[in-house]
Parts: structure tokens; sequence; C-alpha cells
């Protein structure tokens, strides 16, 4: 099963930057990291003295997520929480704890988290965008409008974070259907703070959605002029032109982007999404192959590449696959969920082991969040099999 919000919101970032670095001192892999770094440090350097005791342990945390490990975000956790047992108005905890949380699946958890910050640090644009993009993938389509428009009131025109609070608030919209919504962001933010790559690229995927090509292919064309060497431009160029019909110039694209950005590997994604919906099961599996193989973390993609497996009937590689996420993925991630799901399903329907499948059908149900979108699809098939 894919992740559809992969394929669907393709230049939206799977986490905000500000979840991609720690407050005070993490390093993360997204571009706007070290942005969010330096507005947390310059805030913390104005603030009050803070408990010595409370200091101690925030640095301790800091360290340990420097330094790394299997055990570091626990190691961390554990740092922050005692920090705060010694000063509850350490807002930069609260946040960094919102981080950890957001990494570990549990968005519940990092939303109360992100929440503290803010009522401390009133209008700490990163907490709010990070609790925006926690409400979103937690399905509180709401909440994260809320704070996406949050963001937008209180940043400055020239701010650079008011273009990409913009970007996700308009990708937000998209995906939930309201397009004029999605356009009238962007123009609005294009009226008072000028235009960028990323406003015209998302502007593209909501003409696609909209049905509404050609205008996708002129605004397409601008933000590759603005940036020609942005891969999420080429990635919605591919998308466009499988919306058009035309499959071999979509790999195309997809490979333009990949070229561009070998570390861009949403567009091989997509594009193995793609020849899996084809039956092509062998190319696919090459593109995910690749894609685990640079980002062993990568869970969507291992159970996408589980799909590949079952599609060449290698079924024990399958379950092999998919059993490792379940095992290594956080235990509130939609992957996880997915491949619960599907260890299931090969069970019931391929392998015939209905014995297997109530087990596994019974763990998902027990373990998987609420919300994921298999659960009625499992909670039938449980019902079908009987006691």
């Amino acid at each position: 099963m894919i992740e559809p919000h992969r394929i669907v919101a393709l230049v939206t970032l799977g986490a905000l930057s500000a979840l991609g670095g720690f407050a005070c001192g993490g390093a993360g892999k997204h571009p706007q990291t070290e942005a969010t770094h330096t507005t947390t440090t310059t805030a913390a350097a104005k603030r009050d003295p803070i408990n010595p005791k409370a200091a101690k342990e925030f640095e301790a945390a800091m360290r340990a997520l420097r330094v790394g490990g299997p055990e570091a975000q626990d190691t961390a956790k554990a740092r922050l929480k005692a920090a705060l047992d010694s000063d509850k108005t350490l807002w930069e905890a609260w946040h960094d704890l919102g981080v950890i949380a957001y990494k570990d699946g549990d968005d519940d958890t990092a939303i109360d988290a992100f929440g503290k910050a803010l009522k401390i640090k009133a209008g700490h644009t990163p907490s709010l965008m990070a609790r925006a993009e926690a409400h979103r993938r937690a399905g509180h389509k709401k909440d994260a409008r809320a704070d996406y428009e949050a963001a937008l009131k209180i940043t400055e025109e020239d701010d650079p974070n008011r273009k990409d609070a913009a970007t996700r608030l308009a990708s937000l919209l998209r995906d939930g259907g309201d397009f004029d919504d999605a356009v009238e962001v962007l123009r609005d933010t294009v009226r008072v703070s000028g235009t960028n790559a990323k406003i015209y690229t998302e502007l593209g995927l909501i003409y696609i959605a909209q049905k509404r090509l050609e205008l996708a292919q002129l605004v397409l064309a601008k933000a590759a002029e603005l940036d020609a060497k942005d891969p999420a431009i080429y990635n919605a160029f591919a998308v466009l032109a499988l919306r058009q019909g035309k499959a071999q110039e979509a790999f195309e694209r997809f490979d333009q982007a990949v070229s561009l950005d070998p570390t861009y590997l949403d567009a091989r994604f997509n594009k193995a999404a793609v020849l899996l919906d084809a039956g092509d099961y062998a190319r696919a599996k090459v593109e995910l192959t690749t894609i685990v193989e640079k980002h062993p973390d990568d869970y969507a993609a291992y159970v996408a590449l589980g799909v590949a497996q079952r599609g060449l009937k290698d079924f024990p590689e399958a379950k092999k696959t998919w059993d490792r996420v379940i095992k290594e993925a956080p235990k509130r991630s939609t992957p996880r969920a997915d491949a619960m799901f599907d260890v299931a399903i090969l069970a019931t329907d391929y392998l015939n082991d209905d014995v297997g499948g109530k087990a596994a059908l019974d763990r998902y149900l027990q373990e998987a969040p609420v919300g994921h979108a298999k659960r009625q699809a499992a909670e039938e098939k449980r019902k079908e099999l009987g006691k």
C-alpha cells in the first residue's frame, strides 16, 4: 500500500524545517533548519536566566542528539523531561520534545508539547508550523489550517517563512479540495511578499488537481525560469505529463528531478508508484531498492518495496520487508500500520493462511491508529474470517 500523501503533496515536505532539527543545537537535513536554529538560539539569548539544573539537563539532551546512536532520542527525551521538572518555563525543551514525538509518529504528544511551548513563547513561528504539520498528519485539518494562518499573520512580509507557510497552507487546502481558497492564499502572498519557484510549483499542482492542465504547464514553466535546478518542479512536471497521458515524458521528468539532486528521492518514489500501478513490479523494485539503500529509515519506501516483491510472487521477501517496518518504524506511524495490514492480506489472500491472517489483523486492529485508511477494511476482513 503506497503512502498517498507522498504522491499527492509532491512539493510538501513530510515535516517542517523545524522538525528537521532541534532548538538550540540539533542538526537536520532540511534546508531551512539552520534558520530555525538561529531563531531559537537568538531568542534563548534574550530570555531570563534559567534554573542551572534545567540548563545542565537540556545541554545533556542536545549532546545526546549531536552524538547520535540508537538510544539518542530516548536519552534526549529523558533529559528534556528532567529539565522541565526543574523549570517548566523552558519552552525550548517543550519544542524539542514535540520534535522527538513527531519523529516517533506520536502526533498527539507532539501537538501537546508544541502547544506548551507556544503558551510560553507565544508566536514562535517554528513551533506554530511544527504543530500545524503534526495536526495535518493526524488528520486535524481545521487545526492545521488555523496554525498555518496564524503563522502567516505574524510573519513579516519579507520573511522567507511567510512564503513557506503560504505554500504549506495551499497544499493542505489542495489536499482537501479547497482549490479556490488555496489559490487565494498564494495570490495574497505574491501580492505582499512576491513570488518564488515553490509558490509557482504549488500553484501548478493545484491546477493539475483542477484538470486545468494548460495553466499548470504555464506556471510550472515560470517556476523553472525562477529556479531551473529545483527537482520538485520536474517532479510536478512529471505528474502533469501523467495526467496528459504522456507516460514516457513523465518518466523522463522523474529522472530529470533525480539527476538534479540525487538525494531528492520523492521523484524516484513517485516513479515507482506509477510502475506499481502499471504492474511493472521489477522496475518498481529497482527504484525502491535504491531509495532504501540511500535512506534505510524511509519506511514508506519499504512498504512499497514489499508490494513490488509481492507482485513478483516473492512472498517470503515481502513479509520480511514488512516485518522490518513493523519492528523498526515509529509505533504510531502510517508506514507501520500499512505494513501490519499488508502482512495480514498477504496471509489471507496470497498464502491461504487464515490463522496467521487473523492474528495479523488482530494486531493491526489493536496497534494501528484509529484514523488509519485501512481500518474499516481490516474490520470487515476480520469479521469475514470469523472466530
